[in-house]
């Protein structure tokens, strides 16, 4: 072999036994010292649901101050008065029955 390829092979061979994940993890970021193997992951993890559920508000927020509710997705729903109104147009009530059902409704 070359000489330059067995001095590459040593080199490779020489940093892979030195580095911390085969030597025991005692590096900075060896196996067990790497900041995902602790409680570092939980708190990403956390922050991210922190921040999803901060923009999920933000959402609803502008929405609501907007104007645009569940109703209005949902559609309105009419007015006791209106419906009475058209109820009498229709002729499926009397006068003095709209009359009456008006002043129970309090309007």
């Amino acid at each position: 072999m070359d000489r330059a390829v067995v001095a590459l092979l040593f080199v490779a061979a020489a940093s892979f036994g030195a580095s911390p994940a085969v030597a025991g993890g005692r590096g900075p970021f060896g196996y067990w010292d790497h900041p995902m193997m602790g409680f570092g992951w939980m708190l990403g993890f956390l922050l991210s649901l922190l921040l999803l559920g901060a923009i999920v508000a933000a959402v609803i927020f502008v929405l609501r101050w907007l104007g645009i509710g569940p109703s209005h997705f949902a559609g309105s729903r009419p007015d006791p008065l209106d419906i009475l109104k058209e109820r009498l147009a229709r002729g499926e009530i009397s006068v003095a029955e709209y009359e009456e059902r008006k002043r129970a409704l309090g309007s």
